[in-house]
């Protein structure tokens, strides 16, 4: 890989072609068996009835509303990548491209086919590879795709790293074609054929990058378990040269000329594993390259810790996106009814808490998160949760490490929550 350091602060990375490696292009059942275990309590084990409309020229528009275990994985897909390039049908279950994902295991090649078809079989999974190609994969359309978004950005690099800038593409670009297709099809056997095209060119690197995306966009809700999964599917990465600093890129473009052109990394020598955050020993930053904070939903939760800062930001946004109402950042605790609520039992004095985010769903619910930043400050985030939770019990309250763990979570009785 070609390193050079180019001006405000970027760097251009060179990603000669690869020859395949025997290693990626098979994937077998026993390797997404513990993926596969932990899509399972996400949707529903049947998948919704889907509709093929068979008359040309009808209307292509996906029937219903999102059911609410598909609304939250879209919130958390939207809250990672940012929103979407390409139009988001009111409900991805029933839609054509779910179907197409679907048939396309009929055409996969033998050595990953059982993998394939147990994945594709996941109602969650799909769901996960269509929000994909709608939300990540569609930037691939621009002539030089830009990933503004730090999550994208950062994902985008690791990826490349990991099996090159030009495969990468080619699974953007095979993704992107399937989403074309199915959207201009008029019959079952056109629907049938685009299927067909995009399962035979999905060998195993493609199958790996397409689990990794859908699986990363729902971090929050699959466990990084190493001795299986996500983690295992793609081989560790060395950066030869490229270390990732504030433990993410601001900003990647694919450029014409074949290579990718990186914001936020820092030159150095470190090896990755998998798609682990890397670390390194270069000197801190100065005040000067310290990243940007974003500010839209208020000001910085702290100065000296960006990513918490950013992570707050995101979840709101995904939220607003949702149609989600009062969106509050590290304000007082109140109720649905936008009344203070306060610990009838405090802990060391301390009566009213500041969730991190907060905000009212469209069902009236009031749903607030805390995120842990430091493993020792759990103790005390604990404390807070629980005396959340006895502030008021009517709320959703939710506590997660900012790599999007689960620490813990409150659901009232009679809420809905995927």
């Amino acid at each position: 890989m070609g390193l050079r350091e180019v001006p405000q602060g970027r760097w251009q990375l060179l990603f000669p072609p690869r020859p395949p490696d025997p290693f990626l292009e098979l994937l077998s059942l026993d390797d997404v068996s513990p993926l596969l275990d932990a899509f399972a309590p996400l949707a529903p084990q049947r998948s919704p009835r889907l509709r093929l409309l068979e008359v040309p020229g009808a209307d292509h528009a996906s029937p219903g509303h999102a059911p609410p275990w598909e609304a939250r994985l879209r919130e958390e897909f939207l809250s990672r990548f940012g929103p979407p390039l390409l139009p988001l049908p009111e409900s991805l279950a029933s839609s054509r491209l779910f179907l197409a994902l679907q048939l396309s295991t009929r055409y996969v090649a033998e050595g990953i086919r059982e993998a394939a078809i147990a994945l594709f079989s996941s109602p969650a999974f799909v769901i996960s590879i269509c929000l994909s190609i709608v939300i990540y994969f569609s930037a691939w359309l621009a002539p030089e795709p830009l990933f503004s978004k730090a999550f994208a950005a950062t994902l985008t690099l690791r990826l490349s790293l990991a099996v090159g800038l030009l495969e990468l593409g080619q699974v953007a670009l095979a993704c992107l074609r399937l989403y074309q297709e199915v959207e201009t099809a008029s019959t079952p056997e056109e629907l049938e054929a685009a299927s067909a095209r995009f399962g035979r060119s999905m060998g195993g690197t493609y199958l790996r990058v397409l689990v990794t995306v859908g699986s990363l966009g729902l971090a929050r809700f699959i466990p990084q378990v190493p001795e299986g999964g996500i983690w295992r599917l793609l081989p560790p990465v060395t950066s030869e040269g490229l270390v990732i600093l504030r433990q993410s890129a601001s900003t990647a473009q694919v450029v014409a000329d074949g290579t990718l052109i990186v914001s936020g990394v820092a030159a150095g020598t470190a090896t990755c594993a998998g798609l682990a955050l890397c670390s390194t020993s270069t000197a801190g930053n100065t005040p000067q390259d310290s990243p940007k904070l974003s500010t839209r939903y208020g000001k910085p939760h702290t100065r000296k810790n960006p990513p918490h800062n950013e992570a707050i930001e995101d979840e709101l946004a995904a939220r607003e996106a949702a149609g989600h109402t009062d969106l509050r950042k590290n304000k007082a605790q109140v109720s649905a009814q936008k009344k203070l609520v306060e610990d009838p039992s405090p802990v060391r004095g301390t009566h009213f808490r500041k969730p991190d985010v907060s905000s009212i769903r469209t069902d009236g619910v009031r749903h607030n998160i805390n995120y842990v930043s430091n493993a020792r400050d759990m103790k005390r985030e604990l404390e807070a949760f629980d005396s959340m939770v006895r502030a008021d019990a009517t709320a959703i309250h939710e506590l997660y490490l900012l790599d999007g763990t689960l620490v813990r979570r409150h659901v009232p009785s009679g809420v809905l929550f995927p």
